[in-house]
């Protein structure tokens, strides 16, 4: 199928690449060599979930280990004092599910972070009421299981204005449209002022972009301008090193092999496609949490090549922007001079 051009709407609420160039400064040490380049981290610091989605590599997982406190507290202090502009919680498991999730949103508020928060919304009474204004946005992640479309909610009242709702769904070719009008349903009783739509991506490419095309045309069907599709396929980058690792690491709740505790960086989520293996292998692992300014400083190396081991990479487009970026072949900073929504989730 024909590869569609970004949306708007894929633009400003997903990872797409534009809003690097929004961070001139980050952009400009990288290619120079100063370290003071990081802008985003996402942290999954709980393995456990009360779900199963077949979409979700913590499914698969044989084990599910969880962060302690002190172990994030120090990887986002140093990560601090390298520019961290913004927070995300996420998977792994299930982030509401943490034991320490009310304390830890507090105390990254307090370090001046922006935060967000990817859940499946059915723990949500966990979150004190407070919490919910200091999120800059939360993105619900509407799945379908016994009584789905009465569990899923979130607490709308608590909300001032400020934070940003909106919502995903996975599709799968045997959900039909009163499936589809549910999550519409859904997604209005929380709020959600965007539905990002789009396919199991731990499936082999060509199963990939044949459910990509059902989604376009899913899309049309729903006539519902809340959806947009986001187009994600495999494809390794044409660099030997993940570039984008330098600017938004991912903290893992995976043991770290060297450790043997709780935590792991990784250059992001998506290497549990690289052959569809659902795992946080041990070669794609950057640091441990508490050496991350020693990779930071490329005082680690990175022990594989992504252009030929991260066959499942679904940010190729963001790697070879910022390999063409530190070669001087592509900048476009003037192209984005003014303000973009949540620009510091990069």
């Amino acid at each position: 199928m024909k590869i569609p051009s970004k949306t708007p709407e894929e633009h400003k609420y997903t990872s797409t690449g534009i809003k690097f160039w929004r961070h001139p400064e980050q952009m400009n040490n990288y290619k120079e060599g100063n370290p003071n380049t990081v802008i985003s981290t996402h942290i999954s610091p709980e393995g456990a979930c009360n779900l199963t989605c077949a979409y979700c590599s913590v499914t698969y997982r044989d084990t599910h280990s969880r962060i302690e406190m002190d172990v994030i507290k120090d990887y986002v202090t140093k990560l601090k004092t390298r520019g961290l502009k913004a927070a995300i919680l996420t998977g792994g498991g299930e982030p509401t599910s943490y034991k320490h999730i009310n304390e830890l949103i507090r105390w990254l508020k307090a370090q001046d972070l922006s935060v967000a928060l990817i859940t499946n919304g059915t723990l949500t009474r966990r979150i004190n009421s407070d919490i919910w204004n200091m999120l800059e946005w939360v993105r619900v992640s509407i799945n379908v299981f016994p009584g789905w479309d009465m569990k899923i909610n979130l607490p709308t009242e608590h909300f001032t204005g400020k934070t940003i709702v909106g919502s995903s769904f996975c599709y799968d070719e045997d959900y039909d449209l009163d499936t589809m009008r549910r999550v519409s349903i859904i997604a209005t009783r929380i709020g959600a002022q965007y539905i990002r739509l789009l396919p199991n991506c731990l499936l082999p490419q060509e199963e990939l972009l044949k459910r990509h095309e059902l989604v376009e045309k899913l899309i049309k069907d729903l006539d519902d301008p809340r959806y947009f599709h986001q187009f994600k396929i495999h494809g390794a980058p044409e660099s030997k090193i993940c570039h984008q690792s330098y600017f938004r690491p991912y903290l893992s709740e995976e043991v770290h092999w060297e450790t043997g505790e709780p935590g792991s960086v990784f250059p992001c989520d998506s290497v549990v496609l690289n052959d569809q293996n659902t795992k946080f292998m041990q070669k794609y692992s950057l640091c441990a949490p508490g050496d991350i300014l020693d990779y930071m400083d490329k005082k680690i190396p990175q022990r594989f090549s992504i252009a030929e081991q991260c066959t499942g990479c679904v940010f190729t487009e963001n790697v070879n922007m910022l390999k063409g970026f530190i070669e001087n072949k592509v900048s476009r900073f003037d192209e984005f001079s003014s303000p973009l929504m949540h620009e510091e989730f990069v």
